[in-house]
């Protein structure tokens, strides 16, 4: 009998080809996961999500830290904000169960300090492998669960000077397909800033970080963004720290001054200056 009638032979054949298959699927999986990695990495969004290989990170790590997991919160500019997930995972795949599985739903699964890159940092934090993947969300979903915790948002009917106009602009500023969409925002973020709109205001300074319809212009988007923080509102807080230190000259230290005369209840981490309420 032929050797190729064998059944072990026809077998042995066929699962070589099983494996050669499997193989070429794999290397074209992996080759698009790169390509869609390197994609989003080029153009960050909120909400994107970063594998992160620790090891490359931090000397002080113990034996299982290895993998974690980072979300941009926050863009600035030229400036990306990431939290951290408060676990670390022994393989890069254990955090891909464990988004499946719903761990990004709970409240604290991300510490809440925040770190920030230029974006040349996180495409040198790519290139090194610091970064393993990055991943974007379809719909507010990854792998096939919710990236936030429920929270219930109150809807009220109260009038709010600015708050039509801004909520307008933010419609006009998603449009992509109408040529007037940047000045038609523009226009109504400028006009529910005047209304003292904390969000309208903090739209406003970041078309001027962007320059989007306008130039480029740091200093008024310090100013509507002092504006807004004056206001208690965090997020204009936490973006005017990030582009004033990026304007020669900024005071840091007579910003938070001025929130703290103003009766603004903030907290201040890692200053290289000291700060009261007393402060003369």
């Amino acid at each position: 009998m032929s050797n190729i009638a064998n059944p072990r032979v026809i077998t042995l054949i066929l699962l070589v080809i099983v494996a050669l298959i499997s193989s070429k699927i794999w290397f074209d999986s992996e080759q698009h996961q790169d390509a869609a990695s390197a994609e989003i990495i080029s153009s960050p969004q909120i909400d994107d999500f970063y594998f992160l290989d620790f090891r490359l990170l931090s000397d002080n790590l113990r034996p299982r830290e290895k993998y974690r997991l980072a979300k941009v919160v926050d863009i600035t500019g030229d400036v990306i904000t990431l939290l951290y997930s408060d676990f670390f995972y022994v393989r890069e795949g254990i955090i891909k169960e464990s988004i499946r599985f719903g761990h990004l739903r709970f409240k604290d699964y991300f510490q809440s300090k925040r770190y920030d890159f230029s974006h040349n940092e996180i495409k040198a934090m790519y290139n090194a492998g610091a970064i393993t993947l990055a991943k974007r969300p379809v719909l507010k979903k990854l792998y096939g669960n919710g990236i936030e915790p429920y929270e219930y948002r109150y809807q009220s009917d109260l009038f709010v000077p600015g708050k039509r106009e801004n909520n307008t602009g933010l419609l006009f500023l998603n449009e992509q397909n109408l040529e007037t969409n940047l000045q038609s925002a523009f226009d109504l973020f400028n006009q529910s800033a005047h209304l003292g709109f904390a969000k309208g205001q903090l739209n406003l300074a970041e078309m001027y970080v962007n320059g989007q319809y306008v130039d480029k212009d740091f200093n008024q988007a310090l100013y509507w963004f002092k504006q807004a923080s004056l206001q208690s509102y965090k997020p204009a807080i936490l973006k005017y720290v990030i582009v004033c230190k990026q304007v020669e000259g900024c005071d840091l230290y007579g910003f938070y001054k001025s929130l703290i005369d103003a009766g603004v209840d903030i907290k201040v981490r890692n200053l290289d200056f000291k700060l009261s309420s007393n402060i003369q």
